[in-house]
């Protein structure tokens, strides 16, 4: 199955700094090209914020050289993939430059898919970049989009029955636990993946019946534990926690924590943070917060104080003229950092 790799609400992903969209709203699904022989989020990241000053990216997947893909923002996020259509457009990126392998294309179908039936759209809702009106003098996608779309289907008609793809075997066993929910909103999915339908949402505090558990599902924030709702749908462990044998919730950390503590860190994370700010005072999300600019490994930030958020990220605070720059040290789950994208601290 094709490598996913899913970026969507990482503190290190620009923005998103666009209004929001109605998903129901999405009729058209964009393919491009980078222009590139290479690249990634990161490099594309770079000439979105630098060059062209954007505070959101263009696309909602990238696709590698390798098949693999990046999931960058969720489908509600308006992206700058096509001038005047980002509304009402889903964009996935396939990296080359009117070359691209057996992978990317396989990875393509399968994701075009996935958003049609999401979508509820046709393979005729699916246009290369220079397909949009406005836009017909652009080389992009630097492909033969009729060839493309005959891969999905025939044009313009309903979506044959596919093949058989092989689904994830997940391991169920009988739990019957109670959880809280540890975060604001918190999907309930179809299946053990966050691929799969949205079948209802529940809000912070509320509980819920665990009455199966999956320990091999898609892994969030490094947890693989999924739980059944109520005998309907599932949702990851790594947003709740199990309610104590005597009904009341077992004893949480608060949902932030201050640390009032100063030194330098320096960033190890391969593809960089960002830094966010300014602030003219302390903020519990600082990744509402603008992107200043992004460190890359080896840069050094001095703090003064540090916020834990319990399912979220940790931040050390960096005292700027006027204000406050943020930068996220690691991911955190029940108040704990469970790894860090910085050397020189430890909560």
């Amino acid at each position: 199955m094709t490598k996913i790799v899913d970026l969507r609400g990482d503190s290190r992903i620009m923005g998103p700094t666009n209004p929001n969209r109605s998903v129901a709203g999405i009729t058209k699904i964009a393919r491009h090209h980078s222009a590139t022989a290479s690249g990634n989020v990161w490099a594309f990241q770079n000439h979105w914020r630098g060059t062209l000053g954007w505070g959101t990216g263009g696309y909602h997947e990238i696709i590698l050289r390798d098949g693999s893909v990046q999931l960058i923002y969720r489908d509600n996020v308006t992206t700058n993939g096509v001038g005047n259509h980002n509304s009402k457009t889903y964009h996935i990126c396939v990296v080359g430059n009117g070359s691209f392998t057996s992978e990317q294309e396989k990875s393509f179908d399968e994701r075009a898919r996935a958003a049609m039936q999401r979508f509820n759209l046709k393979p005729a809702d699916v246009l290369g970049h220079n397909e949009f009106s406005g836009h017909e003098t652009n080389s992009c996608p630097g492909t033969n989009m009729a060839a493309v779309r005959s891969r999905l289907g025939p044009s313009g008609g309903s979506i044959p029955t596919p093949s058989p793809v092989p689904k994830p075997t997940y391991n169920v066993e009988p739990w019957n636990k109670r959880q809280t929910v540890g975060t604001d909103v918190l999907n309930v999915r179809a299946a053990q993946n966050t691929n799969s339908a949205i079948i209802k949402t529940l809000k912070r505090g509320q509980t819920f019946n665990a009455t199966r558990i999956t320990r091999n599902g898609e892994s969030v924030n490094g947890f693989t534990t999924w739980f059944e709702v109520d005998g309907a749908g599932w949702v990851s462990g790594a947003l709740v926690t199990e309610v104590s044998s005597n009904n009341t919730a077992a004893a949480a950390p608060p949902a932030t924590v201050w640390h009032s503590r100063s030194g330098t860190v320096t960033v190890t994370a391969a593809a960089g943070i960002n830094l966010r700010g300014t602030s003219s005072g302390d903020t519990i999300t600082p990744t509402n917060l603008g992107i200043l600019t992004l460190l890359a490994r080896g840069q050094q930030v001095k703090y003064d104080r540090v916020l834990v958020q319990r399912n979220g990220h940790a931040f050390v605070r960096q005292p700027r003229a006027g204000g406050y720059g943020w930068l996220a040290i690691g991911p955190t789950k029940n108040g704990r950092v469970t790894s860090y994208w910085v050397n020189g601290i430890t909560l």
